[in-house]
């Protein structure tokens, strides 16, 4: 069947076999979240799902700033009514090196077991790239299952997770008669200026970001349910003096989970040290931590900080944290390669000016095999035109499949992908300068826009 046009997915589409394929309505949000709150579930969990339901319901309720409820399609049986499958559509902007770029998140994917093989995932994914097509986003991604998204031309090609933890014993005491130097209390909405500015500050170190607008953290601080999986209690950290300055941000779970408190931003401003501020957080993170426990009638074990792969706590108390869950991936998938890396060229060009091979002027050619990248090089200004192997041989480099996504997102040196792949290489000396210099292993977190 062939893909949809944009036009086609304002009405519904018949699938055969009494299915029909449309864009839900706000008159669909009770049954969708019920829907994916009894299959969105993980292995452990048992329907319905609290967070999932609730979860649904924010993203349906038209007051989310990057989702509405057509944002979801749906595939429904004609004479029943019943739900067999849906996905959602989340629109917002990324960046690369600071540059930004137009995304679509797809998220919430499930379908009703009793109609599972029928390709009624392929049907609304096809649906879903058309329609991201049409609003300009050059990236889809999904922080999906195991292989599954691969089939639908994705690549897991982006850092997602990382943990530390530290257990409730390596918290510091504070010492006798000693008061706290910092208090932590909850947002307002007249904190918006500083909360936006500390997580612009985060999102700094990460190569590839999600901005967020002052919609969103209002969104987050006052449009989420309290049962929703997504939300989070937002603080902010200040000095304990009369003056009662601003001087961090902190992000954690409003429960435990599994006596675990998971933390998802802590930020501090300049001039004042994590070494001093972290012990009283840890401090009040146990506290938190343990009052959560108590309510859920379980044990408080740990502090979990889920802040990437690397992050300044990390560096900060290395003694008190242990490795938590190693990043797993985001999968992308970019529809029009060179369309998407012209966009960024303001960065390669940058990384080619900082390197010992800035003013460059040459080709490189890059091989996909079926297809390919050529980069021109005049005196360190970049143009970028696809290219077309003749032979498997041709060209600077090549990269099998998609694993040149993983290059392009600094999820794996030029290294590393040869090491992994024995049909990736490189031939001669401009592709082994050039490459690591414009497309370096570097860390990112991205935070999504749930």
């Amino acid at each position: 069947m062939t893909s949809p046009t944009p036009t086609d997915l304002l009405v519904p589409r018949d699938l055969g076999n009494g299915l029909v394929l449309r864009r839900a309505t706000f008159d669909d949000r009770e049954r969708l979240a019920e829907f994916h709150a009894n299959i969105l579930l993980e292995p452990d969990e048992i329907a319905p799902v609290d967070r999932l339901y609730f979860w649904i319901l924010d993203l349906m309720s038209g007051k989310h700033p990057d989702f509405k409820p057509e944002d979801f399609t749906l595939v429904e049986e004609t004479n029943t009514g019943k739900l067999a499958s849906s996905l959602g559509l989340i629109s917002q902007i990324w960046s690369y090196e600071g540059i930004p770029f137009g995304l679509g998140q797809i998220d919430a994917v499930s379908t009703d077991p009793a109609f599972r093989r029928r390709g009624l995932i392929r049907e609304q994914m096809e649906a879903i790239h058309s329609l991201s097509a049409q609003r300009g986003e050059l990236v889809q991604a999904i922080p999906g299952i195991p292989w599954y998204y691969r089939q639908f031309g994705y690549e897991m090609a982006l850092s997602l997770g990382g943990s530390r933890i530290c257990f409730r014993h390596q918290i510091p005491k504070l010492e006798a008669e000693a008061s706290e130097p910092n208090v932590v209390r909850p947002a307002t909405t007249n904190d918006m200026p500083f909360i936006v500015n500390m997580y612009r500050q985060a999102t700094a170190r990460s190569m590839v970001a999600a901005p967020r607008s002052e919609d969103h953290w209002i969104f987050d601080l006052e449009g989420r349910s309290a049962l929703s999986g997504v939300r989070r209690e937002i603080c902010v950290i200040e000095t304990s003096d009369p003056v009662r300055r601003p001087i961090g941000l902190l992000l954690h779970s409003h429960r435990t989970y599994d006596g675990q408190l998971a933390v998802q931003l802590v930020e501090a401003t300049p001039g004042n040290p994590l070494l001093t501020l972290l012990p009283g957080v840890l401090r009040y993170l146990g506290m938190t931590g343990g009052d959560y426990a108590k309510r859920e009638d379980c044990e408080f074990r740990a502090i979990v900080f889920h802040l990437g792969d690397e992050h300044p706590v990390y560096d900060s108390i290395p003694d008190r944290l242990i490795q938590g869950k190693p990043p797993y991936a985001w999968y992308i998938r970019v529809p029009d390669l060179p369309a998407f890396v012209r966009h960024i060229t303001p960065a390669l060009e940058q990384r080619l000016a900082n390197s010992v091979q800035a003013g460059y002027t040459g080709e490189l050619r890059i091989n996909f095999y079926r297809s390919g990248l050529q980069l021109g090089f005049n005196r360190g200004a970049i143009s970028v035109t696809a290219w077309s192997p003749v032979e498997m041989e041709d060209g600077d480099a090549a990269f099998p499949d998609l694993t040149f996504l993983q290059l392009l997102f600094g999820y794996r040196s030029l290294d590393e992908l040869r090491h992994a792949f024995p049909d990736c290489w490189t031939s001669g000396d401009v592709a082994r300068a050039l490459l690591p210099i414009l497309f370096p292993r570097k860390d990112s977190c991205v935070w999504d826009a749930e």
